[in-house]
């Protein structure tokens, strides 16, 4: 077997005959080994694997060609086998809200094809770990000054409190989890234990914070919060006001040091998420796949027949939305609405009675429901509206329509800051009347167009009161105060 570099003078020395014949015919096909995109067969691009070296990340000389119309690094036929769909890749994870745990049930991320082929849906794979610096790391305290913070630990221990991402516990010695696929939304980062080790969720324990003048954060020393046991670090989130867990994570790399890359396919049908019509739905191309057909069971009966594949498989989307058929509520209605807000198995978009009141929505007639809903998303069957504007008091901001919204200042609680003309609050700078005898009666005819109070809740909610006056100020406006 020849050397690389004895492949690397033959390969440069008929890419020069090449192109001084000018012979296009000598571009290598798809799996050769190639320097550039100009080595590749036209339509192919060279895809180079990347490896960390001194913590950063370094594409390898040498590529393969393949067919990577998205340039997201993992080529249409990722295997090389001359098909596209042979050997999807993908993970396949969820997320449990009701444990707040994330469970992968099959992974395919290395020598495999493109899940997304048009669309760019690669991620680094990242492990959490412990650096070299870290005091659990055993190693001495000289070979710590000399490591790097991008050094990592690779001790492996089944003491809990040692320098592991996270120990099982049942099992022992054995890091868990070394990742988390799905994006941790802006719940505060990732949670830990009572032992500091790392769980795939949203964080729970919130503790709120502020910094000082001199930036100095609570959070790093904040005794509440469990100290992690692997690298990383509390920090005070200025946005979210509350301290948020930031673990240290590392590239993974396989057996021959290249970084690692995968694709989510929540529901392992064959097409990744970024690109599914029915993320959570089997409905890809591995419905046609015998040993993959039952994650395409629609119906529950335990088999996949001919009809579902045809019906639901391949992507299929008879209304041309962006919602496929084994998904999509509206299956007849094009509309990327697929909310169904009564849960009552047709989407709002082909649902007559969209909040299940027994209501007709406006303009809609069906067998089901009569009238026409003055709150179309809420359900109110009594269909009250005591201002008479048209919107019923269960969706009108303004109950008693005097101009002065019940949760005026959006907090979401309403009456949690009552108006007061006088003291306010109910403008910037209170008392809050332009004409000074609207302060003293604002139904006066020469008050109907004087500051009208904003950013403050009603303090007679049900009783319209447009002055807003409280003259005891306990809250209660004096229109609605019985003392």
């Amino acid at each position: 077997m020849r050397s690389r570099s004895t492949l690397a003078r033959v390969l440069g020395a008929v890419l020069s005959m090449c192109l001084v014949a000018g012979l296009g015919g000598c571009r290598v096909g798809a799996g050769s080994e190639c320097l550039t995109d100009s080595d590749c067969k036209q339509g192919l691009v060279c895809v180079h694997k990347s490896k960390v070296a001194d913590g950063r990340t370094y594409p390898d000389k040498w590529g393969k060609c393949a067919d990577d119309l998205d340039q997201d690094g993992i080529g249409s036929d990722g295997d090389y086998t001359g098909s596209s769909f042979d050997n999807r890749c993908g993970v396949h994870v969820e997320f449990h809200p009701d444990t707040g745990i994330e469970t992968v049930y099959a992974s395919v991320i290395s020598n495999c094809d493109d899940n997304c082929g048009d669309v760019y849906n690669t991620t680094i794979l990242s492990t959490f770990g412990c650096s070299a610096k870290d005091v659990c790391c055993p190693i001495s305290d000289a070979e710590k000054v000399k490591a790097e913070s991008f050094h990592q630990c690779h001790d492996v221990t089944d003491q809990i409190d040692a320098c592991s991402a996270c120990l099982s516990g049942a099992t022992g010695g054995s890091p868990l989890p070394s990742i988390c696929y799905l994006n941790i939304d802006n719940a505060g980062g990732v949670d830990l234990d009572e032992h500091g080790c790392i769980h795939c969720r949203p964080l729970r324990n919130r503790i709120s914070c502020t910094k000082d003048e001199d930036g100095v954060d609570p959070c790093a020393t904040d005794s509440r919060l469990v100290q992690p046991a692997c690298s990383g670090r509390w920090s005070c989130d200025t946005d979210l006001s509350i301290c948020t867990f930031s673990p240290k994570p590392f590239e993974d790399v396989d057996q021959d040091g290249y970084v690692v890359l995968f694709q989510l396919d929540k529901d392992w049908d064959g097409v990744g998420d970024q690109c599914d019509n029915c993320p959570e739905a089997a409905n890809g191309i591995e419905c046609r796949n015998p040993n993959f057909a039952y994650r395409c069971d629609t119906n529950g009966d335990g088999e996949t027949s001919p009809q579902e594949i045809e019906k639901y498989g391949d992507q299929r989307n008879s209304d041309g939305d962006m919602w496929g058929n084994a998904c999509d509520l509206c299956p007849d209605v094009a509309d990327n609405d697929n909310r169904d807000l009564d849960s009552d198995g047709d989407a709002n978009p082909c649902d007559p009675d969209d909040d299940g009141d027994s209501i007709c929505d406006p303009g809609q007639h069906h067998w089901t429901c009569t009238g026409n809903d003055n709150c179309q998303e809420i359900p109110n069957p009594d269909q009250q509206d005591m201002d008479f504007d048209g919107k019923g008091n269960a969706c009108d901001a303004d109950v008693d329509g005097d101009e002065v919204r019940e949760d005026g200042d959006g907090s979401g609680v309403k009456g949690d800051k009552p108006c007061n003309r006088i003291t306010g609050p109910c403008c910037e700078n209170p008392p809050c009347c332009e004409n000074p005898l609207c302060c003293e009666d604002p139904d006066l005819e020469e008050c109907e167009n004087d500051i009208q109070c904003r950013e403050c809740d009603d303090n007679c909610p049900g009783l319209s009161n447009w002055g807003q006056l409280d003259s005891d100020n306990d809250g209660l406006g004096d229109a609605c105060d019985p003392d």
